[in-house]
């Protein structure tokens, strides 16, 4: 169990600065209204997390019986990947308490839940060496926050048209990626369990699919939201 100074914490330490650092500039040089300035640095971080979800997509593909749910060798490059999201999750913690502090801007419930899974179930997997290509493939979905960052920065260069493409974007993307991917991803769960493939792993495909269940939720309740047209950070 990896959880040495270089390997683990520097790593963690690192996005997590890196992370908070987007934020940062996010509101100091771009957008000064928080919940805005948030949609804009979630927006810059979700293209590393995507990139990340492909990188784990092409890298794991030959576990796809697995549900991409496997043990890991030490140096694979997906733990230090995995690490990056971790520090992601803890930045934006880090920053929704600085925004109840300094705003009294209380976080989003649901966004708490959401990162609050991710912390457990991605520490999880850090700790077993299982899991991180599955952890990772679930970043494809990061392009959620983009189109909230493209909604922002529509309502601060005052373009109703970039809104509303970016509006529509985020329901599509919800609707047609993110629900699609959690309910793929939960059948192989199930199809891994059912053929034997997770004899060694039972307990982690059990948490896998619960967890997976548990996105299904929160999407279906954010596609309910975007239909609303309620304006969320």
């Amino acid at each position: 169990m990896p959880f040495g100074l270089t390997d683990t914490w520097l790593p963690l330490l690192a996005a997590t600065a890196f992370f908070v650092l987007l934020h940062v500039l996010a509101i100091a040089r771009l957008e000064p209204v928080y919940p805005r300035a948030f949609k804009l640095s979630r927006g810059a971080a979700a293209l590393v997390l995507t990139a990340l979800g492909i990188g784990a997509l092409v890298g794991g593909s030959s576990h796809w019986q697995e549900a991409f749910l496997y043990r890991h060798q030490p140096g694979d490059w997906m733990r230090l990947g995995l690490l990056t999201v971790y520090g992601h999750l803890l930045a934006d913690f880090l920053w929704m308490g600085w925004g109840k502090w300094r705003f009294g801007i209380r976080p989003r419930k649901d966004l708490i839940l959401h990162h609050g899974l991710g912390i457990v179930g991605f520490g999880a997997a850090l700790v077993l060496e299982v899991g991180y290509a599955i952890a990772l493939l679930t970043m494809i979905t990061e392009l959620l926050p983009l189109t909230t960052g493209v909604n922002a920065w529509g309502k601060r260069v005052a373009a109703p048209r970039i809104v509303d493409v970016a509006d529509r974007a985020r329901l599509y993307v919800l609707a047609w990626l993110r629900l699609p991917l959690w309910l793929a991803l939960f059948g192989l769960v199930v199809l891994a369990l059912l053929s034997g493939h997770a004899d060694r792993l039972q307990l982690a495909y059990y948490v896998a699919g619960s967890g997976l269940l548990c996105l299904v939720a929160l999407d279906c309740y954010w596609i309910g939201k975007c239909r609303q047209s309620v304006d969320f950070y």
